[in-house]
């Protein structure tokens, strides 16, 4: 049964009390009215089909044979927010299509015209993505074109990830009597000894998985020793550090990593170390665990609309699915105290897990508890967390010969001191064929060594001293500041055209040139005829001239139905409020390109305000001269 908040604090005010307490004494306690109290006790009984709390004239009671935990723990969301009622409907809508809001509303335990106001802001909110509510007496759907779907559950994705799941505090409260941190050292000083470095994602999930298995180990949950056989080479180079580790856990958990987890152990490390591993890792799998995950992944990206699922994602997956139906079969549970809130924190990942889990209860006919569905959300969340993170990393590559133990505590230290802005793709330390072509891909490289054939190259000492990190900084800065206006160069070009670059256009007033470079663009389809006054409006807020010499035309609203862009260029400056201006710029942004438009902003402002750089401008006549001195 789910209950809402109050519904909970009405039971258990009820359950501190033998006494009646009457509807006026519990509104009061729950803030609510005497009415609403009656509701909750209607529902809390037909939803038990028992009378568990009693009505008389004096008031309620509940039945002193009832424990609050045999339905309070099944209560599975508080949606007391409309955003929480929001993210719910969106939830429902793409998981069923279709949904009875009546029944929704009864669900929560909210009224109709609560639900209805939710249904407006939901509706306010779907015209970003170009999507629509469609409402047809009590069923509500949602329709649009599928890229639109994608944009929405990929926003959704990462508006849950940013910023939880890739904590190693967050796997730390799932197992407080295991320290975490300390097999993160294990791990780290063990890949570091063969000049490997794993992070993000890939980290993550392998501490996840060791965690689970010393928590195993801990409460004396081993496999049968005798059905296990040895499946590697003891000369391969994952069994190696799988072995190595397992000594290391072993010392400092007391716990024996025996065959089996040594061979699980493997068998991780080797979807995190090389993709030539991939054959073999389905092999061992099954074909079956394999195709199955596989096939059911490709589901789950149809239904939910996600574009991001990688081999790497249904790699991990499967291994800790067959590990999951390992423990299902031999009743073996693993406890995650985090269940509960994950579901109400994340609720689509928690969705899609529930969906995952549901595809595979049905395979192996064994009932998954909400403890490993939060396993599945994990590791579900720290993938994409990790993918939507990199987007904004720059792409790392260290170089360093080996100093005994020196250059794995220079590697530790750059991903620990640079995480935020460098993904370490890459570390050796010796020059080959190999390493030179990973170098020229990277966006940085970092070196003890003096290299001087890459254009981003930093060397740097074996200690990483301040004055390196600092040099690192600037670098980095000078990295992304290229970055950007690559990216924001291709933006121009796709927004401007050559037919929307004018020279010496004189008109007289800002509105005449907001009809003039407006009816141009809706002559191009980029907007509609009304989208100019739009433009107008936002104009008589506050003037969006700058002193500068340059005006921004634009609308508050991001409406247009393709972003676009149209300039003049005039020699003599025109009077566009009290300033004088001499380059005019209208911007139409269609919602999706939302986040470029700041930028966009941002550059154009600055670019201008460089007098030098305005003058050149200025003296530019046609539309690529334009194009190559903005960005020179």
């Amino acid at each position: 049964m789910s209950l809402n908040k109050k519904e909970t604090g009405l039971i258990k005010l009820l359950m501190r009390e033998d006494n009646w307490l009457s509807a006026k004494d519990l509104a009061k306690a729950l803030s609510t009215s005497t009415r609403t109290i009656r509701n909750y006790v209607a529902r809390i009984n037909q939803d038990t089909k028992l009378e568990i709390i009693q009505s008389s004239r004096q008031g309620y009671k509940i039945d002193s044979n009832t424990r609050i935990e045999d339905f309070v723990s099944h209560n599975k969301q508080e949606l007391n927010t409309p955003k929480d009622r929001i993210n719910h409907l969106m939830n429902l809508l793409i998981k069923h299509k279709n949904i009875d809001y009546f029944d929704v509303a009864d669900t929560l335990f909210v009224s109709i015209p609560t639900i209805e106001k939710d249904i407006l802001r939901l509706r306010k909110k779907m015209t970003k993505y170009e999507l629509k509510i469609v409402k047809t007496g009590n069923t509500l759907s949602l329709e649009g074109e599928e890229t639109n779907f994608r944009k929405l559950t990929g926003d959704m994705l990462q508006d849950e990830t940013l910023q939880n799941f890739q904590s190693v505090d967050y796997i730390q409260t799932i197992f407080p009597d295991i320290s975490i941190e300390t097999i993160q050292q294990i791990v780290i000083d063990r890949l570091s000894s063969q000049h490997l470095y794993i992070n993000g994602y890939a980290i993550n999930s392998l501490l996840l998985h060791i965690a689970i298995a010393i928590n195993r180990l801990l409460h004396h949950q081993r496999s049968e020793l005798s059905l296990v056989t040895e499946l590697f080479s003891k000369n391969q180079i994952e069994y190696k550090l799988a072995t190595q580790i397992g000594k290391d856990i072993d010392q400092s958990f007391a716990v024996e990593m025996d065959l089996y987890e040594i061979n699980n152990l493997t068998l991780l490390l080797m979807t995190k170390i090389s993709p030539s591993n991939d054959a073999f890792l389905k092999n061992y799998m099954g074909s079956s665990i394999y195709t199955f995950i596989s096939t059911m992944m490709e589901t789950v990206a149809e239904k939910y609309f996600i574009t991001h699922i990688s081999n790497e994602l249904v790699l991990n997956l499967a291994l800790h699915v067959s590990n999951l139906i390992a423990r299902a079969k031999n009743a073996k549970q693993v406890y995650n105290p985090l269940s509960d809130e994950i579901k109400q924190s994340y609720p689509f990942i928690y969705e899609v897990a529930v969906f995952i889990a549901k595809h595979i209860q049905k395979q192996i006919n064994i009932p998954i508890s909400d403890d490993e569905i939060t396993f599945i959300a994990l590791h579900i969340g720290s993938y994409f967390e990790e993918k939507f993170e990199t987007e904004n990393k720059l792409n790392c590559v260290i170089y360093t010969p080996e100093y005994y133990d020196m250059h794995k505590r220079l590697i530790y230290k750059i991903g620990d001191t640079f995480k935020s802005n460098l993904n370490i793709s890459g570390s050796f330390y010796q020059l080959n064929s190999e390493s030179l072509a990973e170098m020229e891909q990277a966006d940085l490289v970092l070196s003890t060594i003096e290299m001087k054939d890459f254009d981003h190259m930093i060397q740097i000492s074996p200690f990483l001293s301040v004055k390196d990190i600092e040099k690192i900084q600037k670098v980095i800065q000078v990295v992304k500041q290229e970055k950007l206006v690559k990216t924001l160069k291709e933006s121009v070009q796709t927004y401007l055209t050559p037919e929307h670059f004018k020279r010496n256009i004189y008109l007289n007033s800002p509105s005449l040139y907001i009809e003039h470079l407006g009816r141009q663009l809706v002559e191009a389809d980029y907007i509609d005829p009304h989208f100019i006054e739009l433009i107008k409006d936002r104009e008589k807020m506050s003037a969006t001239s700058f002193n500068n010499s340059v005006a921004l035309p634009h609308a508050i609203e991001m409406s247009a139905k393709k972003t676009g862009i149209a300039i003049v260029l005039n020699d003599r400056p025109i009077k566009w409020e009290n300033q004088d201006v001499q380059v005019i710029i209208m911007i139409v942004m269609n919602q999706k390109d939302m986040k470029k438009f700041r930028q966009l902003f941002d550059f154009m402002i600055d670019t201008f305000s460089n007098r030098a750089k305005l003058n050149r401008l200025l003296n530019v006549t046609h539309y690529e001269g334009f194009i190559e001195e903005l960005f020179t």
